[in-house]
This record gives structure tokens, C-alpha cells and sequence, in this order.
């Protein structure tokens, strides 16, 4: 193995807090009704990788019809806040510094479905940006996962065989996109996703392992 390639959401970052609840509070506020958390998961686990598009779906299927972009700037407001001060404040890394370092022998990157702006942040804010060589985001892709293209643009820049590379990541979407890449799939258990249902559908999926933490990374990479 020589390329390792992490997903920030549930993998590098614990969005429970903020992406999941930023998709509850807008649907709640254009349905005007109280939603569960378990609405939400229900909506992410069927590999629905665009929060802004799990927002839209949850609206709908609970009776709204509100256009995209409305739904969109009133996501964002939830997230981003004002200054940085939204939801987005709630966020914890899932990684220890400490184990990056531990995986200094192997080419580090980041694909995700984020904006750029957001996942720099991210990234910035837990001083762990300096240990990815390529970081690919929403805009640098036409297709966002499952499809492979923002895997394949990786593989590309850093002159890596899909053979050699690894994608970590969370759900299906995820794992979709390393299947359409012919990459190896790890799997990690978000928190206050469902056990159970996560191993089970991410190994159907082709997961070599699904890991409870992604620290345990250093456990399984070869």
C-alpha cells in the first residue's frame, strides 16, 4: 500500500453535530414540524452524499416543495453561521494527530464531498491539513461520489496505481466510489451511526474491515 485516502466526514471529523444537525434544523424549519435524528441517518445511509441533497429529499418526502437554492441558503445559515459560528463550531476530530504521524511512510490525501472552503476549515482548525499531499473537494469534480472521479483525479496527481491505494470512508456513497476506482474500501462507524448496520452493509459493499475508530487505520493498512 502506498496511498491512503480519508474521507473528512465521519472519518476525519465528527459531523454529528453539525452537517446531520444542520440538515434537521432546515428541513424542521421549512416543514414546520419537530423531525428525529433517526430521519436523517435514514436518508444518509441510502448513500445520499450531498447533505444539501439529503436536506432537499427529507423535505420532500415529508410533504414540502421549497425550490433548491432556498433550501440551500437556509442550510448554510444553520452551518456556517455568520463568521464561521454556526453549527460548524460543533465539530471534533476523529483522529489523533499522533496516528497520521504513525502513517508518515505512506502518500495521505483527502477526497471530499465538502466545499473547499469548509473542509480547509476543518482541516485548519485541528492543525492536521499539513499531513494531506492532495486534497480533493466538491468543486474540484463535475460528478461528487459515488462516483470515482475525485479518486481517480488523486490517483492521477500523485502517480499512484489503484492497486496501491486505500479509501476510508463511511457509507455507501463512499464506498461506491473506491469500488468504481478499484480501490481498496475501509470502512469506519461514524459516531452515533448504527453499528450493526454499518459493518454489515459497508462489508457487503466490499470493505476489507470496518473499524469502530478510525485511529485503528494503522492496524489494518499494509
Amino acid at each position: 500500500m502506498k496511498l491512503l485516502i480519508f474521507d473528512i466526514d465521519g472519518v476525519l471529523v465528527d459531523v454529528s453535530n453539525s452537517y446531520r444537525l444542520a440538515i434537521k434544523k432546515t428541513a424542521e424549519f421549512f416543514l414546520g414540524k419537530i423531525l428525529d435524528m433517526s430521519d436523517v441517518e435514514n436518508i444518509k445511509n441510502r448513500g445520499i452524499n450531498n447533505d444539501h441533497e439529503a436536506t432537499e429529499i427529507l423535505i420532500r418526502e415529508n410533504g414540502g416543495d421549497f425550490r433548491e437554492q432556498v433550501i440551500i441558503k437556509k442550510f448554510q445559515e444553520y452551518y456556517l453561521g455568520r463568521k464561521m459560528d454556526g453549527f460548524i463550531k460543533n465539530e471534533k476530530c476523529l483522529i489523533d494527530e499522533k496516528v497520521l504521524k504513525k502513517l508518515k511512510k505512506y502518500k495521505l490525501a483527502v477526497f471530499t464531498g465538502r466545499p473547499r472552503l469548509e473542509a480547509e476549515f476543518a482541516l485548519d482548525k485541528f492543525k492536521i491539513r499539513k499531513h494531506f499531499k492532495e486534497i480533493v473537494c466538491m468543486e474540484d469534480v463535475i460528478k461528487g461520489k459515488p462516483d470515482p472521479e475525485g479518486i481517480l483525479n488523486i490517483l492521477k496527481k500523485m502517480n499512484i496505481k489503484a492497486e496501491d491505494a486505500v479509501y476510508i470512508g463511511d457509507n455507501l456513497a463512499d464506498a461506491g466510489a473506491a469500488k468504481s476506482a478499484n480501490v481498496k474500501f475501509i470502512g469506519v462507524v461514524a459516531p452515533n451511526a448504527d453499528k450493526v448496520y454499518t459493518k454489515n452493509i459497508l462489508k457487503s459493499e466490499g470493505a476489507g474491515a470496518v473499524l469502530n475508530s478510525v485511529d485503528d487505520v494503522v492496524k489494518v493498512v499494509k
